[in-house]
């Protein structure tokens, strides 16, 4: 419908207040760890001491026979360095000016900021799931869950000198079968430990389902999706209650996600009691949260939810040559396996 100059010069047009995100993809398993965050207080390197091997003296002895002496060395140490992320948040002095009274729909300030922090958080999910560790890169899931093929080394300890280092690492994966799910589960299960979960693509977690029994699947039909969040399952009361939560299949009891940020063909088997984010306060800089609830954000992507540990801000200030004010969000810290050999994927799956 079309309107005359006699209506549109005496009537403006109405804008909703508010930035709805048409861009920013769910990662459940970032959130989950970002919210899990351990710190890092301080220390050039993190280090992680780990037995590599058996010690063979000592044994079965008889009356008074000599005991072996010999002292081994059984435990090196894995070195991670700090990494850090960061958007800057910038903002003209002039348009700040006109930002302000009637005119105002949404607070720039407040709209930019909130902006490039769920743009830091997209660059947060290719560093969980895409970091190489070498130079600027963090390490990830991607450089943990392998087994020397890609990563001969990790933190900084060679995958060939020390085997234990090793996670399950399965290429060319081909078609998605239970038979393969469970060799990987198999794989990187040790006594009681085993994945605490499991993540692939929308695609795979559709054909994930489609192996599952009708009578599960008419299960999930009838009374909806098992949930978690970021601090585990969701009850079904409160699910059922509208509370947000991703939804989940399982496989041996473990729940297995769909994560948008997921490359292509993957799916991480995680055990995050030995895999997870180590956050930095960074001194002299804010820690500051983003809004803790726009909902103009799609419910399950970061930035629906609070920041955390490791989220740092620097205040707004003025260059010299610049009539605007600038600062910026920075994450500081890595993504860490304390053991990854309980860490594992499967690549090129369909």
């Amino acid at each position: 419908m079309t309107f005359s100059e006699a209506v549109t010069s005496v009537t403006r047009s109405y804008i909703v207040p508010k930035c709805y995100d048409t861009v920013s993809n769910g990662s459940p398993v970032l959130m989950k760890l970002l919210q899990n965050a351990k710190p890092w207080k301080s220390g050039v390197s993190y280090d992680v001491i780990v037995k590599y091997q058996d010690s063979t003296n000592g044994g079965n002895t008889g009356i008074a026979d000599k005991l072996d002496t010999d002292r081994q060395n059984v435990r090196t140490t894995m070195t991670f360095r700090p990494k850090m992320a960061y958007k800057p948040v910038v903002i003209a002095n002039i348009e700040q000016t006109l930002n302000q009274g009637d005119e105002q729909v949404i607070d720039l300030l407040e709209a930019e900021f909130d902006s490039q922090a769920q743009s830091l958080m997209q660059v947060m999910a290719t560093n969980l799931w895409t970091g190489t560790g070498s130079g600027n890169s963090w390490d990830s899931i991607y450089n943990a869950a392998d087994d020397g093929t890609n990563f001969g080394t990790y933190g900084t300890l060679s995958r060939t000198t020390y085997t234990t280092l090793k996670g399950y690492y399965l290429a060319s994966a081909g078609a998605l079968t239970l038979a393969k799910m469970a060799t990987a589960y198999d794989s990187v299960s040790i006594g009681n430990d085993s994945p605490d979960i499991i993540a692939t693509t929308k695609t795979l977690w559709s054909t994930y389902e489609s192996l599952l029994q009708p009578t599960v699947r008419a299960g999930y039909t009838q009374n909806g999706y098992p949930k978690m969040n970021a601090f585990g399952m969701v009850p079904t009361t409160a699910a059922m209650a509208g509370q947000a939560g991703f939804d989940v299949l399982f496989f041996r009891g473990t729940p297995v996600v769909k994560d948008e940020q997921i490359p292509s063909g993957k799916m991480f088997l995680i055990n995050t009691n030995y895999f997870g984010f180590k956050g930095i306060n960074i001194s002299g800089l804010k820690q500051v949260n983003f809004k803790k609830s726009n909902d103009g954000v799609p419910l399950g992507v970061p930035g629906r939810i609070p920041s955390t540990r490791g989220f740092n801000f620097r205040d707004m200030m003025s260059p010299v040559d610049q009539l605007a004010e600038i600062g910026h969000l920075v994450y500081a810290g890595n993504f860490i396996s304390e053991n990854p050999r309980l860490q594992g994927q499967m690549v090129g799956l369909t």
